[in-house]
């Protein structure tokens, strides 16, 4: 991996991806993690660290690039648009990370990429999600286009066009346990201003959701 100064794009994994990794005791084990959504490699550059192999999917093609910079040649790094299906993947997968893609896929879009990914997890796979809440500053800026759904108006995010879908806790329990029968789940809220493009965007609303497979 490369040096911090060297690294493109985020130089961090998600304060939520670290603390699954460490209070699950992913630093005490190696095995095979599957990112949904991997962009330029900060969450995967944390199970690199500790020697584990690496599949990442992204949309975006100078995402790929500047991972395959920040991370070197190992990890399996592959194109795809999640919103039409996965790309060819080398199962079974001990951990599962969507940290930011679901938000963006529509609600039939998500239960699919979730039904096609469990036949790929391993028995008791790790499974980490993070999208966002109802209660979300995003939340009806734009036109909806499915319950909770809207195709963004808020370029202040650098969103504007784009789709959203935003869910309830229960919601996302349902989901997850029905698709990936996601036993003993730990949930938490995350809310939090951000600056984007300079401006302060208030009233950012996240659910983490983590848990086993079975």
């Amino acid at each position: 991996m490369r040096a911090l100064p060297e690294i493109r794009g985020l130089k961090y994994p998600d304060e939520f991806v670290a603390r699954h990794f460490f209070k699950r005791g992913l630093d005490r084990r190696t095995g095979r993690v599957l990112e949904l959504g991997s962009g330029t490699g900060n969450n995967l550059s944390l199970y690199a660290a500790w020697g584990w192999s690496l599949t990442g999917v992204d949309y975006s093609d100078q995402a790929l690039k500047d991972a395959r910079w920040n991370l070197g040649d190992a990890p399996d790094l592959l194109q795809a648009d999640l919103a039409h299906g996965l790309p060819p993947l080398d199962a079974p997968y001990d951990v599962l990370l969507i940290p930011n893609l679901l938000c963006y896929l529509t609600a039939a879009e998500a239960r699919a990429r979730l039904s096609e990914l469990k036949p790929l997890l391993a028995r008791d796979a790790e499974v980490f999600v993070r999208t966002r809440l109802i209660d979300d500053y995003r939340y009806g800026r734009g036109e909806e286009e499915e319950p909770d759904g809207f195709r963004l108006a808020t370029p202040e995010t650098g969103e504007a066009g784009l789709f959203n879908l935003f869910y309830t806790e229960a919601g996302l329990l349902d989901l997850l346990s029905d698709v990936l029968g996601l036993v003993d789940p730990q949930v938490f809220r995350v809310r939090f201003d951000n600056l984007q493009a300079g401006r302060r965007v208030p009233g950012n609303s996240d659910i983490v959701i983590w848990g086993q497979a079975s």
